[in-house]
């Protein structure tokens, strides 16, 4: 008789239910959260021989948890996350004994049903956890940027903004504090921390662009993507370490969807219409994707079918519905270069299909 383990992860502590065929529970239980842990708790009570796949919930210790069990010898499934919510919603109190055993009954139910989660390679792994640290970095360059302005504005002091190095930027905030200080403003005290915190930020966020640059340079992959107008170095060693496998996509169309990049469709009895994008999927690269779409319309100069259908759709529909739609088009296109092992050919655009069209 076949079985099947749900497993509910939390940080310390797991709760195991297994299940046999017709879906009658054979026990539930629980163990420390480590691969060893859960092993030692199946083989002291059932017959691992009988066990024929654990089933688990993606999430931030998920692909530990899988990589430990896989090592230990054990058929491991990773259930996406949005499928088993909705499941386990349908249970009338959310307990993780509950959540177990609906997890075993998920897995249960066969791959045929189930949307699998592909982990990634240990190699991927770290290089999103480069790449989150970065944003993550970035991000916090931002936020100190903004609020530091917005701090000056009540009293006048206007700083000049766009694309400057953070040198420029500290550099016209200690001028502002200086006019201030003239006109009897004591913020100083106050502002410079921060300012401080921000040229930290800056120093600690170029180290790891210098790194990314580096890695992608190294890549032979991220370098074919990097002939792409519009991908750099975050681009394309994003994209490559969400996809890891370009093989697991059967049609270059479903890395659009993977990534959240597709319209939602409602269908019921004789109403039919299309949403907006799912946004489903890997966020920090459909920010990239989107963000290269960006440049490729409105910064690069030379012109490419793409940037030209790309134009057509801002024409008629807005820039922002055409950065989507470039996005989920490179993201097709990068995949294709992927797999077929070939570099970004430009093709000239007539001048008769870029009548009309705003320029770069």
């Amino acid at each position: 008789m076949g079985l099947y383990v749900g497993l509910d992860i939390s940080q310390k502590q797991t709760t195991i239910c297994v299940v046999d065929e017709q879906g009658k529970v054979v026990v539930q239980g629980g163990s420390l959260t480590r691969a060893s842990d859960i092993d030692g708790w199946l083989g002291n009570r059932v017959d691992r021989a009988q066990i024929v796949r654990v089933g688990l919930e993606s999430g931030n210790m998920s692909s530990w948890i899988y990589s430990g069990l896989i090592k230990l010898g054990l058929t491991v499934v990773v259930l996406e996350a949005f499928q088993a919510h909705r499941f386990l919603a349908t249970q009338r109190n959310k307990t993780d004994k509950n959540d177990a055993r609906g997890l075993a009954q998920l897995t249960r139910m066969g791959e045929e049903f189930l949307k699998l989660v592909t982990v990634r390679s240990q190699d991927n792994q770290e290089t999103r956890a480069l790449l989150a640290m970065r944003e993550h970095l970035a991000g916090q360059k931002r936020d100190l940027e903004n609020h530091i302005a917005g701090v000056l504005k009540p009293f006048g002091l206007v700083v000049a903004r766009g694309n400057v190095v953070p040198e420029t930027f500290r550099e016209r905030v200690i001028d502002a504090l200086c006019t201030a200080t003239d006109h009897g403003v004591e913020i100083r005290h106050f502002v410079v921390p921060p300012l401080d915190l921000y040229r930290n930020a800056c120093s600690q966020l170029e180290v790891l662009n210098k790194q990314v640059g580096q890695m992608a340079a190294a890549n032979p992959v991220c370098r074919r993507f990097m002939t792409v107008p519009g991908i750099g170095p975050v681009t394309a060693l994003s994209f490559f370490s969400a996809v890891d496998f370009p093989q697991r996509f059967k049609h270059g169309a479903d890395v659009g969807a993977y990534f959240g990049l597709t319209p939602r469709q409602f269908q019921s009895g004789e109403t039919d219409h299309m949403m907006g994008i799912s946004k489903r999927g890997d966020a920090m690269v459909r920010r990239h994707l989107v963000t290269a779409a960006t440049v490729l319309l409105t910064a690069t100069r030379k012109w490419c079918p793409l940037k030209a259908w790309g134009m057509k759709i801002a024409k008629r529909q807005g820039l922002a519905k055409a950065r989507v739609a470039v996005a989920r088009k490179l993201a097709v296109l990068l995949h294709s270069l992927w797999i077929k092992g070939e570099d970004f050919q430009w093709k000239a655009v007539p001048a008769t299909d870029r009548e009309g069209l705003v320029p770069a």
